[in-house]
């Protein structure tokens, strides 16, 4: 079986490393003959193809834009053809992967696979985050319909395409495959707690203010150090102290007075797993989320969470048992649901201990069930 993967993610070409994007598709590699993953990059970056493992291959397109990704990418595909016939093409999101996707089938008779790994379909929040996301909307309601299985990650967001008239036949809810066995198994590193005496509040996402909404997230952070004072880490989006009062000018100026937080870029799992575990509360502030991964893993790390209440966060969160849910863009019930875990702390740890065993008996390593439904798809 051969299968050729579209989509955006940089870390399959040789770029900055974000998550175990590289491992996991390692992975799949091991139950497939080939697996060449075409990834958008801009030409200016100069990436080369990139090598996963032995049989997984990156290719970056290298496109003049991304306006000329769609025709790079089926260009990309057909020198991946000829020397191996493909049987699936698996698009990582409906918009222009999946609209090359479907011009790859078209033309060349492969199967098509769609991937939701983002919460698009009825979702006045995410239209609102970019004028564009108009235009990709319209363009997912050509594709998906068209598509031969829509993997989603969530229930919430299977209900919402089966209201839009998709087939429920063909939608397929298989969450990003996450290393448990990892995550069950990591403790408090010794010591940590002699780094400061207070407690500490995370926050995980990759650097998009659109959908993890940082302006939401200050004010919380800085209305829940008004009452309660605490360390804050933020993992993955790289601020810097210099740019922060600038970008969020309603930050308080106390909390940045007193110097209690850190920043951090990328950073490597294992380092991640430690951080997880030094915290006390891990929070999420998204405005749309498919699934939520950053809230398995706190869990499955026996940490509680506050997340707003977005499809993904639904799924995985019981409000008051595992976690808190909270509306989107609500700064202060976010802070208040912060200070009530940070004032309760027998009540934090009981509330991530369940959560530790909730998401052991529903989440792992989804490698082989992707694998079937590509098996399940070239047998349809």
């Amino acid at each position: 079986m051969n299968i050729v993967n579209i989509g955006t993610d940089k870390t399959l070409v040789g770029g900055p490393k974000l998550g175990d994007a590289v491992e996991r598709h390692a992975r799949y590699g091991e139950f497939v003959e080939n697996l060449d993953i075409i990834v958008y990059t801009n030409k200016s970056e100069n990436l080369r193809t990139f090598s996963l493992s032995e049989n997984v291959t990156g290719h970056p397109t290298n496109s003049l834009s991304k306006v000329f990704f769609y025709i790079d990418a089926i260009s990309e595909f057909k020198k991946i053809y000829t020397k191996n016939r493909v049987d699936i093409v698996v698009c990582q999101d409906p918009f222009l992967p999946g609209l090359a996707g479907l011009a790859i089938k078209k033309k060349y008779g492969v199967k098509l696979q769609v991937n939701f790994h983002g919460d698009f379909w009825d979702n006045p929040a995410w239209l609102e985050e970019r004028w564009i996301n108009r235009l990709f909307l319209k363009i997912s309601k050509f594709v998906v319909p068209r598509a031969d299985a829509v993997r989603v990650m969530s229930e919430g967001q299977k209900n919402k395409l089966i209201l839009e008239g998709i087939d429920p036949e063909k939608i397929f809810v298989i969450s990003t495959p996450i290393d448990m066995k990892k995550f069950l198994k990591a403790v408090r590193p010794a010591g940590q707690e002699a780094e400061h005496s207070l407690p500490v509040i995370m926050h995980v996402s990759r650097p998009d203010n659109n959908t993890k909404d940082f302006e939401t997230l200050f004010k919380a952070v800085s209305e829940a150090y008004k009452k309660k004072r605490f360390f804050f880490r933020q993992v993955g989006a790289g601020f810097s102290q210099e740019t922060l009062k600038e970008r969020y000018p309603d930050i308080s100026t106390e909390f940045l007075a007193d110097k209690n937080y850190m920043f951090l870029g990328n950073t490597e799992p294992e380092k991640l797993l430690s951080l997880y575990n030094s915290s006390d509360v891990i929070i999420l502030t998204s405005t749309s989320e498919s699934f939520g991964k950053v809230l398995v893993e706190a869990n499955a790390c026996g940490k509680p969470i506050v997340s707003t209440a977005t499809t993904g966060a639904k799924d995985i969160i019981q409000d008051g048992l595992n976690g808190f849910l909270v509306p989107v863009k609500d700064s202060r019930a976010l802070a208040d649901k912060i200070v009530y875990l940070l004032n309760n702390p027998n009540k934090a740890q009981e509330m991530g201990e369940r959560g530790r065993s909730m998401v052991k008996e529903r989440y792992g390593d989804n490698t082989e069930k992707i694998v079937r439904l590509w098996r399940n798809i070239l047998n349809t």
